[in-house]
């Protein structure tokens, strides 16, 4: 059985038919992407995903759980982590707390200082400036802060949407 089954799911907006029909697997331990054009539903197939657009037709499966119908506190419950486009972080809350933020479900407290310097160890900046408020660092920061935020959640499936928006090319 896969980790996620995207079975013939149907999205719409309005009357607009966003997502037709589209059916896939992830097994755990692979990678996928989405790709398409601008406007070809990626975000949107994300979005339901993660309960935040609800399907009008089709099966989402996480886990051997039916997800269609759940809503998205639940699902990042369950292991499921989404670092949607546009660097979203809490601006006027420290580096630190946004990470912090991240662990919010999470029930052992000595295995969260670990996942702490996990990310300090991916993303050394962030170290550097852990006291510094999110709203004041540059875009790539910002990104790389909403991925370490997302991993301090310990997911089983990690959703990124444009992860590459505001990072410097090495």
């Amino acid at each position: 059985m896969a980790m996620l089954e995207i079975k013939d799911l149907q999205v719409y907006y309005g009357a607009i038919n966003a997502i037709k029909g589209i059916s896939f697997d992830v097994e755990q331990g692979e990678i996928i992407a989405l790709i398409g054009a601008n406007g070809a539903g990626k975000t949107t197939i994300l979005h339901t995903i993660t309960g935040l657009v609800g399907a009008k037709h089709g099966s989402i499966m996480f886990g051997g759980k039916d997800l269609t119908k759940t809503p998205a506190h639940k699902i990042v419950a369950m292991g499921m982590a989404h670092v949607p486009e546009g660097r979203r972080v809490f601006a006027r809350l420290s580096v630190y707390e946004n990470l912090m933020l991240g662990a919010f479900t999470r029930t052992d407290r000595n295995e969260i200082a670990e996942s702490l310097e996990k990310v300090f160890e991916r993303f050394p900046r962030l170290k550097e400036r852990r006291s510094q408020q999110a709203g004041t660092l540059s875009g790539g920061e910002q990104q790389m802060l909403a991925m370490g935020r997302a991993l301090m959640s310990r997911p089983k499936l990690l959703m990124l949407d444009e992860p590459s928006m505001g990072l410097a090319p090495i």
